[in-house]
């Protein structure tokens, strides 16, 4: 008898009204601004891992090539002062170990595309009064540059000194 009293007292029971149309309206608009917010985070979302990616990408380049610089002799043609790079036949986009054109195939034949690598060698020797780095030594830059999807351009750069070891013609 208490339950019955109660119940009545708090209108549970008695309505039988429903859900306005303007209640379905308002409700769907919220609905449907989440969605959308949603649907722009994950957009955004999907470039961002695009672009961290390509820079990824770039980066392993880059120290890929520093490795192979820094694994030939110090008096190797390729680490001559100057600039380097495929273009001038240092290594060739054919042979650079990278997918240049984003096919999925590596140094394929006639390779070319959006992915350059190059580097500039400074000798610093017989540089009187000159801050670090010491003589025997070279600076080494690799830059990896490349082009996004909106033809936009984009580079990474490593620097290194490399020494002459005293045993090293």
């Amino acid at each position: 008898m208490l339950k019955k009293q109660f119940i009545r007292k708090l209108g549970v029971g008695n309505n039988n009204q429903g859900f306005t149309l303007i209640e379905i309206m308002i409700a769907m608009v919220i609905f449907m601004v989440g969605m959308l917010s949603v649907a722009a985070l994950q957009t955004s979302a999907t470039k961002g891992n695009t672009n961290a990616n390509r820079s990824t990408r770039a980066f392993t380049w880059c120290s890929d090539r520093m490795e192979v610089l820094m694994s030939l002799p110090y008096t190797d043609a390729n680490l001559n002062a100057g600039p380097h790079s495929q273009a001038n036949g240092d290594f060739t986009q054919a042979s650079d170990g990278i997918d240049n054109d984003y096919d999925g195939e590596i140094d394929e034949a006639g390779e070319s595309g959006a992915v350059n690598i190059s580097w500039i060698v400074v000798d610093n020797d017989g540089v009187a009064g000159a801050p670090p780095p010491p003589n025997n030594t070279k600076s080494i830059a690799v830059t990896v540059t490349w082009r996004t999807p909106l033809g936009k351009q984009k580079s990474l750069t490593l620097n290194t000194v490399r020494a002459q070891n005293a045993t090293a013609s």
